[in-house]
């Protein structure tokens, strides 16, 4: 379904960029196509694509603008976890219909939730809300320390409004600008304590209801984390497009070393897209026999994540080394992509580092 806005979306990208945001229409596109809603819980949308299409979506997206891959997938992903939750307060997530939108933002340094006897208290800081000026709700998480149930419960789940929050314009990152990922504030907010919820209940293995998606009960994470993917190869599948393109307006036939160059990075994107299939078609199998990873499983695909991630890296950053000084422009689409992909692959969800670490720890943990 994408495809048919990939002229218009990249044709917005720049602009977008520029703002720092996605523009209003593109996120009514979303919404009247159900972009937004591949994983919205089917108690407010009875026939959803589910998680495949979602990430397959947002690859096709992000050929001509990564941010809107992101939305698709990171930000529209986040229905799945309003899916999770108990059954009445999904029904007050979406009683104004399906079109919701979920962001999230990351813990900072004075960002807090407290527990108090009329509720858990809400309160500081909060960083890298992707979408949270398109979004009706922000999904946050952190410890509470004086929860009477901390001893059994590491962090706690709450969902509130996005129009009782204070979004800082504080987002102006070198890539993936049009997000909009915004740092917010709460400003000592109480919910009620039967909305929220432990995160491991959120999170983790649930009991399978008849006729539910399969994200309804096997444990969520490895699908979240994982859709970072989808973005990630069509951003850099636009870059080598471009690419193609600029060589073929040229008026002087490409060298021998540049038509290297061009073969050398296609075939990584090839084999990107193979490894891509690989954990899409991992995860959906172990999702439709309502199986969780094995911890081998698991570190296998952090580490396939994050290789695909260096491999599209690598074949971009290949085109752009030698493109000449001459098309390092701001207004360059190539290097727009160029830029959005770094800011990706410099996520924690495709650290290299951890991953691998802990990948080399797994398989050599039977030998020792």
């Amino acid at each position: 379904m994408p495809e048919a806005y990939l002229s218009t979306w990249r044709e917005r990208a720049a602009l977008a960029d520029k703002n720092r945001r996605l523009s209003d229409e593109t996120l009514n596109e979303l919404h009247a196509n159900g972009l937004l809603q591949w994983v919205c819980p089917r108690r407010a949308l009875p026939t959803t694509p589910g998680w495949p299409a979602l990430v397959r979506s947002s690859r096709a997206a992000a050929r001509a603008c990564a941010s809107t891959g992101w939305l698709i997938s990171l930000v529209g992903g986040h229905a799945a976890i309003a899916a999770r939750l108990d059954p009445s307060f999904e029904a007050k997530l979406y009683e104004t219909g399906p079109t919701q939108l979920f962001a999230s933002a990351s813990v900072g340094p004075d960002s807090q939730l407290s527990f108090e006897p009329e509720g858990m208290r809400v309160s500081g800081r909060w960083r890298f809300s992707s979408g949270i000026e398109h979004a009706t709700w922000l999904i946050l998480n952190a410890p509470c320390a004086n929860h009477p149930t901390a001893d059994a419960s590491d962090r706690f789940l709450v969902v509130i409004a996005k129009k009782d929050v204070t979004v800082l314009d504080n987002w102006d990152a070198l890539g993936m600008r049009a997000t909009g990922s915004h740092d917010v504030v709460t400003p000592a907010l109480r919910v009620p304590h039967h909305e929220v919820f432990p995160l491991q209940d959120v999170f983790g293995p649930r009991r399978a209801g008849a006729g539910h998606d399969y994200l309804y009960s096997v444990p969520i994470v490895p699908f979240i984390t994982t859709s970072i993917i989808g973005p990630l190869l069509g951003c850099a599948e636009g870059a080598y497009e471009l690419h193609l393109q600029a060589l073929a307006r040229q008026t002087t036939p490409p060298s021998a070393t540049a038509l290297e160059r061009v073969a050398h990075s296609g075939a990584q994107l090839t084999a990107a897209s193979a490894l891509f299939d690989s954990l899409i078609d991992r995860l959906d199998a172990s999702g439709r026999a309502l199986r969780p990873l094995t911890a081998p499983e698991l570190t296998a695909l952090k580490r396939d994540r994050s290789y695909l991630a260096r491999q599209c890296v690598e074949a971009v950053h290949r085109l752009v080394e030698h493109s000449g000084a001459s098309q390092m422009t701001t207004d360059n689409p190539v290097h727009r992509h160029w830029r959005d992909l770094q800011t990706m692959a410099a996520h924690r969800d495709v650290h290299w580092d951890s991953a691998m670490l802990a990948s080399a720890t797994s398989a050599l943990q039977p030998h020792l």
